[in-house]
C-alpha cells in the first residue's frame, strides 16, 4: 500500500512541476514525452491500492478469455487428491515369507532360459505361487526374493495368488511382497 502512495506522489510530482516550472531531482515535467511512462505508473499505483484493499481470500472465481475458474473448488480438489493420495500409500502391504511361514509359499513349476549359449547349461529355477492377504492391484505388485527383484513381465496374479519365478524355492533369503490392495466397496464384503 505505501509502495502504491509513492508511486503516486511520484506522478503528482510530476504534474507540479509542470505547472510551477521548478527543478526537480530525478522528477520530469508531465509532456508528450513523459506520459507514457506516468501513465504506467498511475495505473502501477493504482493496482496495487486496490490490491491493498481487496480481500483476495473473499475472490471466488475468475474468468479469463472465457474460461473460468472457480478458486475454492480447485483447491478444494487439489486437498481431497492429496489426501486420496495419502491413503492410498498408507495402504501399501508387505508380506514377507521366511522360515517362520515357508509353508505358505507352493512350488508350481520351473522355468528354464531360451536356448543357452555356446558350451553354457540351460538356467532353470522354481516358479513359485504364495497367496496374499488381500487382492493386488495388478500393477503394484513388487517380489523380492532377499534383496533381488524378481522379474515383473513374469508374474501372473489370479485374484489374491500370485506366481512369481525364483531362484531357489527354499527360504534361504526369504520371498518380499510389496502391493496396493484393491479396495473393495463395503456392500461387496457385507453380501453372505
Amino acid at each position: 500500500m505505501y509502495l502504491s502512495l509513492i508511486l503516486l506522489l511520484i506522478v503528482l510530482a510530476g504534474a507540479l512541476r509542470t505547472v510551477f516550472e521548478h527543478r526537480w531531482l530525478f522528477i520530469r515535467s508531465f509532456d508528450d514525452k513523459t506520459r507514457q511512462a506516468y501513465l504506467v505508473l498511475t495505473l502501477a499505483a493504482v493496482a496495487l491500492l486496490c490490491l491493498g484493499f481487496v480481500d483476495l481470500r473473499r475472490i471466488e472465481s475468475f474468468k479469463i478469455g472465457g474460461v473460468e475458474a472457480k478458486l475454492v473448488t480447485l483447491q478444494q480438489r487439489v486437498e481431497t487428491l492429496s489426501d486420496q493420495m495419502e491413503v492410498f500409500f498408507r495402504r501399501k502391504r508387505i508380506e514377507v515369507f521366511d522360515k517362520h511361514n515357508w509353508n505358505h509359499v507352493r512350488r508350481v513349476g520351473s522355468w528354464r532360459t531360451q536356448p543357452p549359449g555356446p558350451g553354457q547349461p540351460p538356467s532353470t529355477g522354481p516358479i513359485l505361487e504364495v497367496t496374499l492377504e488381500q487382492v493386488p492391484i495388478p500393477g503394484s505388485i513388487e517380489v523380492f526374493e532377499g534383496v533381488l527383484l524378481m522379474p515383473e513381465q513374469k508374474y501372473v496374479v489370479n485374484n489374491r495368488v500370485v506366481r512369481f519365478p525364483a531362484n531357489t524355492d527354499k527360504p534361504i533369503d526369504g520371498v518380499t511382497i510389496k502391493y496396493y490392495p484393491r479396495i473393495i466397496p463395503a456392500e461387496q464384503t457385507a453380501r453372505p
